[in-house]
């Protein structure tokens, strides 16, 4: 559920791992599915799918607005931001840009 264009900023331009849900799980692989694998790797979810709000979340997530659509530019920034404000990952519950910018 995340853009390519943010994708693609966000493996050439930051240290973060950036992997996609349909290469480490499965296209169809569903939110619990997701849930699971990132709580269990340490990995921060980013997503413009709302759903991930409605269960209790004990992995980090980030949740950028569709309508909103901030740029590539500013989504790696925040990103970096939170990462550097934030000593435990699996805490972060952020919307980008929210108030990072």
């Amino acid at each position: 559920m995340v853009e390519e264009r943010y994708v693609s900023v966000l493996s050439n331009e930051t240290q973060h791992i950036v992997s996609r849900v349909r290469t480490e799980l499965s296209p169809d692989a569903d939110d619990d599915a997701i849930a699971y694998y990132a709580t269990r790797s340490g990995w921060v979810v980013l997503t413009s799918d709302d759903d991930f709000f409605r269960d209790e979340i004990t992995h980090g997530l980030l949740y950028y607005d569709q309508i909103r659509k901030p740029t590539p530019r500013e989504l790696c920034e925040v990103i970096n931001e939170i990462d550097r404000v934030y000593d435990d990952h699996a805490v972060i519950l952020e919307s980008i840009p929210g108030e990072w910018i």
